[in-house]
């Protein structure tokens, strides 16, 4: 773990307390209200624990049956140590060329065969896609040129969820998330969550991986230029753009521990200013690691006997306060927040918008976003079911009809 000494972080960058740089554009116009998705459910769900509390050997198991049961998984510790061990050694080499073949074929006829989509592509790891992608790209041809398997899937099966759902899985981890960042203001500009969603709470690593992949010939593939461009100048836009600049504390670095109590006094102060306060909540917010968030939340909560994260959604009843809560949810318990998402999206779709296209999107977003972490995927599964008392799966079934139905499904497999 690496500590910084004095006042200077590498590279000699001198963070000020509240994180403000005298580089940056001067503070926005207030944002309009917005009642997002955490204007709606209760921003803190649980209380603060790190998301990688939960060991695999500890996840809970589901029955093949419709009505899923969770079970603990039996047997001597030690010996399932052994065998898991074992699996591992056990090196599968992944045939893309068989399943490029078999989607090939899928999506050779008039009506695509949905089955062998369903079958392949949720259960695929990022690399794996793109291993996919390399190889369908060989394989089939349109007009003597070899097409992406995602513009295929866009092409022959336009204008349903099951063909978005298919389209999105196949972009892969990292430009999926581009597209979600890009798609908010084609389709869906009054509404944010998806591109909140896609980039905020990342690690530098992360941010950087969706900018390499993102895909837009009207920005030269920049998703800087885009959003520059599509946002309007307020403090979401600033937001946005400072968490493009990768410039997050990483989670190896530990400042001193003086600057938790500066964090925490900005903070208050930005809290209990009669006005503004939000760029300098945004600043600690958006650059500070998980750690030292976690430090703030606690330190905040002992001096003022209040939380934070629920005053600030308080205060600033906008996009502000959903990017504060959605990073701080993130902060606090990974796999709530993201059970508490899903959940969400599922109920608006079985309850009353089943004609509401935007809610379907965001369950999809949300479910593509967290199958691609497998150990991920089962936390978040456990705790949907100790916080709502239903299996996901179930709850997708009843919200969710025919091939869509099916392959969102699939997506929560192990």
């Amino acid at each position: 773990m690496n500590t910084l000494g004095g006042d200077l972080l590498p590279g000699g960058r001198r963070p000020s307390p509240s994180g403000h740089r005298s580089d940056m554009p001067p503070p926005s116009p207030l944002l309009e209200a917005y009642h997002g998705t955490y204007q709606s459910i209760s921003p803190m769900p649980f209380a603060i624990k790190d998301d990688d509390d939960l060991s695999d050997m500890e996840s809970l198991e589901l029955t093949s049956s419709r009505h899923h049961v969770w079970q603990k998984p039996h047997g001597n510790l030690s010996q399932d140590v052994s065998i898991l061990v074992k699996d591992k050694k056990r090196v599968t080499v992944y045939d893309a060329e068989g399943d490029a073949k078999r989607l090939s074929k899928a999506l050779a006829h008039t009506k695509p065969d949905p089955d062998p989509i369903i079958d392949i592509l949720p259960t695929l790891s990022h690399d794996q896609i793109w291993e996919l992608r390399k190889e369908y790209k060989k394989l089939v041809k349109i007009q003597g040129k070899g097409i992406n398997l995602p513009k295929h899937l866009k092409l022959k099966l336009p204008g349903t969820n099951f063909g978005k759902a298919a389209y999105v899985t196949a972009l892969a981890r990292w430009e999926s998330e581009g597209y979600w960042a890009n798609f908010w203001y084609q389709a869906h500009g009054s509404r944010r969550e998806l591109l909140v969603e896609a980039l905020m709470g990342r690690t530098n690593a992360e941010i950087r991986m969706i900018k390499d992949e993102f895909k837009d010939k009207r920005y030269a593939d920049s998703l800087d230029r885009c959003m520059e461009k599509e946002l309007k100048m307020d403090k979401f836009r600033t937001a946005v753009l400072l968490v493009l600049e990768e410039r997050r504390q990483e989670e190896n670095e530990v400042y001193p521990p003086e600057y938790v109590g500066r964090d925490v006094e900005v903070l208050h102060q930005a809290l209990t200013a009669p006005k503004g306060g939000e760029t300098a909540m945004l600043q600690v917010v958006i650059l500070r690691s998980d750690r030292h968030l976690r430090e703030i939340l606690r330190e905040y909560e002992r001096r003022y006997g209040e939380n934070f994260a629920r005053a600030a959604l308080r205060k600033s009843n906008n996009l502000v306060g959903e990017v504060i809560a959605h990073i701080l949810n993130g902060v606090i318990n990974k796999a709530a927040r993201d059970a508490l998402l899903l959940h969400h999206a599922l109920q608006d779709i079985a309850e009353k918008n089943k004609d509401d296209e935007l809610r379907y999107e965001l369950l999809i977003s949300r479910l593509i976003r967290v199958h691609w972490d497998k150990a991920h995927l089962e936390r978040v599964k456990r705790t949907y079911y100790e916080r709502f008392k239903t299996v996901l799966e179930d709850d997708i079934d009843d919200a969710t009809v025919s091939d869509f139905r099916e392959f969102m499904v699939k997506l929560c497999e192990k």
